[in-house]
């Protein structure tokens, strides 16, 4: 009877490992796991997801609290915008972050963090390169 059970225990231990494999293999045969899903379909743990949490931590000491910051993105959609957007501002909630396309962001906004994006405009002043975009500073 003990040698059935461990026998069987064997068994299902043993399908489950090659089930995992070849999960693993058709992940990687399929591209799963290296797609880019558009940020509408950004969770928690996916890679785009993780450069821009190092980005804005990379960001958040340098900003200071409370501070208004134009978030600006690459010129995709604006739907793709508007969800790296609010990622943002939910990895940075210690700053306001205006959107680019805001009418009142050249008005409101002291700093500009260019994620994946590069700002040259003759206001603005590079502060530092950070990993994945740059942060400026808004002259008046």
């Amino acid at each position: 009877m003990l040698r059935k059970l461990v026998l069987s225990l064997l068994l299902a231990w043993a399908g489950y490992a090659a089930l995992c494999e070849v999960g693993r293999a058709v992940a990687g045969f399929d591209a799963r796991a290296t797609t880019l899903a558009s940020p509408i379909g950004w969770r928690h743990g996916m890679p785009q997801v993780e450069r821009l949490e190092r980005f804005a931590d990379a960001a958040r000491p340098l900003l200071p609290p409370g501070s208004a910051v134009v978030f600006a993105t690459p010129e995709d959609t604006p739907d793709q915008q508007l969800f790296r957007f609010r990622w943002a501002s939910y990895l940075l909630p210690e700053v306001d972050l205006i959107p680019l396309s805001d009418p009142a962001a050249g008005t409101l906004g002291r700093y500009v963090l260019g994620y994946r994006r590069r700002m040259d405009h003759p206001r603005l002043e590079l502060l530092r390169r950070l990993p994945g975009g740059w942060l400026y500073r808004v002259r008046p």
